[in-house]
This record gives C-alpha cells, sequence and structure tokens, in this order.
C-alpha cells in the first residue's frame, strides 16, 4: 500500500448528516447504514438542528438531541463511526449549512467534507445562503426518497454522489403521523428505535402539539 493510499485512509471523508429530525426514526438509522458502506467514510456525524427562523420544530432542540443520541446508541456500537453533534443546539455554529461546514472544517480540517442531503431539495442549491462557497467546501450525497423521481440538473462543479435506494428499508410514513402516532400513544413499531418511543411517551414530547 502506497504512503498516500495510507494518507487518503487516514484523512478519510467526514459525512454531516444534519436536520431537524423530529422524530429521529428508523429510515434515519438505514440511510446511516448505507453511508457507512461507501468508499472511505472516516465519521457519520448526526446534526440536529437549532432553533431556525425559517422552519419551525414541533420539540424542543434539547429533546431533538437526546432522541438522536437514543437512536444512535441504540443502532451503533461504540466502535462503530457514528456521533451526535450538539454544535447547532447549542448555538456554536449557526443555521445555515454553510456555517456548519465553516465549523467543521475546523474540527476535521484534513478530511473532506460531505453533507447528506434529500433528492427534493438538490435543485434549490444554487439558491442556497452563500452557495458558490458551499459548493467548493462540500461535496454532497443526494438520498432519493420513495416515490421521488427529481434526477440532478446543477451544473457539473456541484458534487454530487446517490446513495443507493433504501428500498425495503424506507420508511414510507411522514415525521407529520410518527408526531401523531407518539402524541396519541398509537404503536410505532418499526417506525421508531423503541428508546426514542419510550423517552417522547415519557416525557410527553409531541403530547399537545
Amino acid at each position: 500500500m502506497s504512503d498516500s493510499t495510507v494518507d487518503n485512509q487516514a484523512r478519510g471523508r467526514v459525512v454531516i448528516f444534519g436536520g431537524a429530525f423530529d422524530p429521529f426514526h428508523n429510515g434515519h438509522v438505514a440511510v446511516i447504514k448505507l453511508l457507512l458502506r461507501l468508499a472511505n467514510i472516516k465519521q457519520v456525524v448526526v446534526v440536529p438542528s437549532g432553533a431556525r427562523p425559517d422552519k419551525l420544530s414541533l420539540s424542543g432542540a434539547v429533546d431533538r438531541l437526546n432522541i438522536c443520541k437514543l437512536g444512535v446508541a441504540a443502532n451503533f456500537s461504540e466502535s462503530t463511526k457514528v456521533s451526535v453533534s450538539d454544535t447547532q443546539v447549542s448555538g456554536v455554529a449557526g443555521f445555515s449549512s454553510i456555517d456548519l461546514a465553516r465549523y467543521f472544517k475546523v474540527v476535521y480540517p484534513e478530511s473532506e467534507l460531505v453533507f447528506v442531503v434529500g433528492s427534493e431539495l438538490i435543485k434549490d442549491l444554487p439558491n442556497w445562503y452563500k452557495a458558490s462557497e458551499l459548493k467548493d467546501e462540500v461535496s454532497f450525497i443526494v438520498v432519493k426518497r420513495p416515490g421521488d423521481k427529481t434526477e440532478s440538473k446543477l451544473d457539473s462543479d456541484w458534487r454530487l454522489e446517490w446513495l443507493p435506494e433504501l428500498g425495503d428499508l424506507a420508511i414510507d410514513v411522514s415525521s407529520t403521523e410518527l408526531r401523531r402516532r407518539l402524541a396519541s400513544g398509537d404503536p410505532c413499531t418499526g417506525l421508531l428505535p423503541a428508546e426514542v418511543v419510550r423517552y417522547c411517551l415519557e416525557r410527553g414530547v409531541y403530547r399537545g402539539r
């Protein structure tokens, strides 16, 4: 093995999987498992968003952070390359993607940063805040939503890699429906990690929402 190959593997790719995670569910787990199968993955970092002026979250940021930690711990051992970051919940980094990219460039200065994005959002990437800087800072792994027919028509200087489709691993239930079930105590078997369900029910996270 050449020195350059060893160096490349040491640096690796750090995948930033951001979102509201309102709640963190088994579809997210399935995406992470597929991410870990990709080449040269050093770390997958789950980043629940903090308070955002452009998007209302129906549960508190700390609850969503705890839900992510429980869901990750239940499905990935401490030896795996998956972690949960409180950088946005704590306000250390701003809510925009370029803020997040700049923060993790400092944390992982030798690694390639890769952001996870849903296929329905890629057409809007050129309109994101400081998009020209963002496309220079990071590449993107695109997750195709169940039933979504989106194809990339972006300029080639946007670095996109499509994640293999989830197939039977996909959770074809909306977050709205999951929140409704958690609020009413309806069954969530197979849809959410049991630890997440328990936390939400015990704390009434979605009750009355």
